[in-house]
């Protein structure tokens, strides 16, 4: 057995050429910003059982490495400060960090909603003061998808200014400068982001394994993980979500219904169900991918047959067929690929294909991966219409159309997605140990959370547990058992609607509500800084300077209270909702639905009745059970706030405690 003393009669005497190297941990370095008022931590390496000395600004400290040359220094808490020097000695070597700060430090993270850069915010990083940026410091976590746990990020602290910035988190780097700006003390901002990844990369394996919804996958992940990516000669292997695509459909699904004469003019679709578009099939309660078959007749003036149209369809998620008169005109993607989930069809109408009159439009539309909001024709209204060439004849398209699923392809497209191992961003646990685990013990001011897009579709109703598993991770993490969360809802996005009673996205919002709740975080709404047709809405300023208000309102003292519903309880042929907070009679109450036992909801009519207190009524449910309210992905009249101008988040209630399900879709 190794002793200590036996490294002591074996070390290299001093300038003997064999030192090794003083190392210390990658996270660390010029222009790094540690927590002020806490105890911060700094790791490295040097020969084993040596002296190891640190110094900065006033404290002085000194440890002993460990056999392996290993050794972990806890700087007590310092007052915030910029512009210091840090320096570790040891075995006669020394290293030198330039512009060290004390300050407040905080994590973004999330998908791209937080990883959408400054560029392509509006407004983009000109609008920063730059009178404060000397204050700000920014680590962006490089993203990497091998499989294992990492020791040390790669990646270094950089100094803020509008241009560097730019590639930069637009939330974290429009938080961090506004927060600076309130509380004149530097201010460091850790990005750990990747676009288009679910919550379950970003939790532990511990978590995971002890979940009830995901201990067994992890098992089984675990037990292949090592033997996925044996045919792949070169790292990192490409194309893993198209080619699981394939494995799932080896062919494109053969569904029938062209064979049947789905997309022919005289095809009889009186018995197939009706959908209002533009929307995506997964509001219409149609929760997975699939392919479905949209018609619609359109009636055109006498004498239009004679002018030459451009039929424009909006954003088809994510592959379709269209024709014209059982005529194919165009078609868009494949069923193998999702780079055009969103993008706008536009067709040229081949002549003499449209008449005078009844005309029938017809589209297929198929989608294997379900991911965000899935299928069908999302929009936006503004973009689905039919024009002739000179723009005299314009016809709208959006409205009731007939619809018939004849394929369901499930959710797979998306949970599959978890056990990718190498190569594979959407891994389960494979961010927590390539991004989080690596700055283990840092401490930290509090952590931002942006995401939830990914997971709406598949895992809105355990959501909550994911991000309850999430949180408790991450404070473990950085040795914080109180560490303070703000948690970003989902914006407003595709169309807008009364009410959604199938929507993924007012569930998953929900679960961010409660998950707030338990966990004593901190709700962010976002509803009304988003976009009807962009899930990456661009004014991140808006919603990140939000977040620096509350923050520094919690660094005060004086905490920020979310409003929420107290109470419900049924007065005749009203119910009756108190607040726990007075409410802002000139605010919009218009986005109440309520329903009888039935849950068949109807528009509500608001009527404030105290600082407090709505009452709810509508002439067709005499005996009202349940109520929605802003339960849309884009809900109509959202808007209803407190005195202290904060939005009431969106919720559901009946007078059973229970959370109803409605059955019709509002509009």
């Amino acid at each position: 057995m190794l002793t200590l003393r036996d490294i002591d009669n074996n070390l290299p005497e001093e300038n003997s050429g064999t030192i090794s190297r003083l190392e210390i941990a990658g996270f660390y370095g010029d222009h790094a910003v540690f927590q002020h008022g806490k105890t911060a931590v700094l790791r490295g390496k040097t020969l084993p059982a040596v002296k190891v000395e640190l110094t900065v600004g006033d404290c002085r400290l000194a440890i002993f490495s460990n056999l392996l040359g290993e050794f972990t220094f806890r700087i007590p808490p310092m007052k915030p400060a910029y512009g210091l020097q840090l320096t570790v000695a040891a075995a006669g070597e020394k290293v030198v960090f330039e512009d060290i700060s004390f300050g407040n430090v905080y994590i973004a993270g999330g998908q791209s909603n937080m990883e959408l850069s400054m560029e392509n915010a509006i407004p983009d990083a000109g609008a920063l003061d730059e009178s404060v940026l000397h204050l700000v410091k920014f680590f962006p976590i490089p993203v990497h998808t091998y499989y294992g746990q990492v020791s040390s990020p790669e990646g270094s602290w950089q100094t803020a200014s509008r241009e560097s910035l730019s590639k930069f988190s637009a939330i974290g780097g429009f938080f961090a400068a506004a927060l600076a700006k309130k509380t004149g003390i530097p201010i460091g901002i850790i990005g750990a982001t990747y676009g288009g990844v679910n919550i379950e990369s970003f939790i532990s394996e511990y978590s995971l394994l002890n979940s009830s919804a995901y201990a067994e996958e992890t098992a089984r992940y675990n037990e292949k993980v090592c033997s996925l990516d044996l045919d792949c000669e070169t790292f990192p292997p490409s194309g893993k979500l198209d080619r699981a695509i394939r494995d799932i459909f080896p062919e494109e699904p053969a569904d029938g219904g062209i064979e049947a004469g789905f997309c022919t003019e005289k095809f009889d679709d009186s018995d197939w169900d009706t959908m209002l578009i533009p929307d995506s099939w997964t509001q219409a309660g149609h929760n997975h991918a699939g392919i479905f078959y949209f018609r619609r007749n359109i009636k055109l003036p006498s004498g239009a047959s004679s002018h030459h149209f451009t039929l424009h369809l909006g954003a088809v998620d994510k592959f379709d067929r269209t024709f014209v008169n059982g005529i194919e005109i165009g078609s868009t993607g494949d069923a193998y690929t999702m780079e055009f989930w969103n993008t706008p069809r536009v067709y040229e109408v081949p002549e003499n294909i449209l008449r005078d009159g009844e005309n029938t439009i017809a589209i297929r539309v198929l989608s294997l991966y379900s991911i965000c909001a899935d299928g069908g024709l999302t929009g936006p209204a503004e973009d689905m219409y039919l024009e002739s060439e000179d723009g005299s004849i314009k016809i709208g398209i959006t409205g009731k159309w007939k619809f018939k699923e004849t394929f369901d392809a499930g959710t797979e497209g998306m949970t599959c997605m978890h056990n990718f191992g190498q190569g594979g961003c959407n891994s389960l646990y494979g961010f927590f140990d390539s991004m989080l685990r690596p700055i283990e013990g840092t401490a930290l001011a509090g952590a931002l959370w942006y995401q939830g897009e990914a997971n709406a579709i598949c895992t809105a109703g355990i959501y909550q547990e994911l991000m309850e598993l999430l949180i408790a991770d991450w404070r473990r993490n950085f040795l914080d058992s109180k560490l303070h969360f703000y948690i970003i809802q989902l914006p407003d996005f595709q169309p807008v609607h009364r009410f959604a009673p199938f929507g993924t996205w007012p569930l998953l919002r929900e679960a961010q509500s409660m998950a707030a709740k338990t966990t004593g975080s901190t709700l962010i709404n976002t509803i009304g800084t988003g976009d009807v047709s962009d899930i990456h809405p661009r004014n991140k300023k808006e919603v990140a300077e939000r977040i620096a208000d509350y923050e520094y309102a919690r660094l005060n003292g004086s905490a920020v209270k979310i409003p929420e519903l107290l109470s419900i309880k049924a007065e005749g042929n009203a119910l009756i909702l108190k607040f726990d907070q007075k409410l802002d009679k000139n605010s919009s109450a218009e986005a109440f639905v309520i329903a009888g036992k039935d849950f068949e909801a109807f528009e509500a009519t608001a009527e404030f009745v105290s600082d407090d207190t709505i009452k709810l009524t509508s002439n067709a449910v005499s005996e009202p059970f349940a109520v929605w309210y802003a339960w849309a992905e884009n809900p109509r009249g959202f808007g209803l706030k407190a005195t202290s101008g904060i939005a009431i988040p969106p919720f559901r209630a009946a007078l059973d405690n229970t959370l109803p399900v409605g059955k019709n879709l509002i509009d």
